[in-house]
């Protein structure tokens, strides 16, 4: 019966010693520098790497066929390319708009791998922890929704009749049709982009 209990104890005790053990690293564990910041980092809007949260930019429209039919649902993107590898942990989005999205890395082959996907977001300041590291020259915000879309499908999209004129000057009615003037979607309002890895990481 002793040696039973006391085996029981002894467990207990490597158990609790394991779990103070890893909270230890977890809660000692510091984040690096944000990556975003470091000289000849590049993005498609200098306003995501400014360090400014006043200075908003936008993202930007992929380049389409030059039909408005056509590119509909072509998203736009908002990347920010590193001066050389680092390992990234955490992303960091400020942004007022952005409401569903994906996050790619750039990698060895010179292609975006998706590596995050957020359905519906309704905060300013995105905090996104990767499931794993990452090592890249690059990251890009592909942008699905915002919550401005609605107003821009407003204003760039009518209904309208489309009338005929006859040979005798009389105005025939028309059937009704959609007219596309312009993008169905929003650009998203960007504050900054930060990469973070942890302080002790390398490279």
């Amino acid at each position: 019966m002793s040696r039973n209990l006391n085996g029981g104890r002894v467990s207990r005790y490597i158990l609790l010693g394991l779990i103070c053990f890893c909270s230890g690293c977890s809660l000692g564990q510091e984040w690096s520098e944000n990556y975003a910041l470091l000289p000849d980092t590049k993005a498609s809007d200098p306003s995501f790497i400014d360090g400014n949260l006043e200075t908003i930019g936008q993202s930007q429209r992929k380049k389409g066929s030059g039909s408005a039919g056509t590119d509909l649902d072509i998203p736009s993107e908002a990347i920010v390319y590193l001066p050389k590898k680092k390992s990234i942990y955490r992303i960091v989005i400020h942004s007022k708009n952005l409401e569903e999205f994906e996050v790619h890395a750039f990698n060895s082959r010179g292609e975006w791998d998706k590596i995050y996907d957020q359905r519906s977001n309704k905060d300013r300041i995105i905090d996104i922890r990767l499931k794993k590291v990452i090592t890249t020259l690059g990251v890009k915000v592909v942008v699905r929704r915002t919550t401005d879309d609605a107003a821009r499908k407003r204003e760039n999209v009518q209904i309208r009749r489309e009338n005929m004129q006859t040979p005798d000057g009389n105005i025939r009615r028309g059937r009704y049709r959609i007219f596309v003037t312009g993008p169905t979607t929003a650009l998203a309002d960007i504050a900054e982009i930060e990469l973070y890895g942890y302080a002790t990481a390398s490279p």
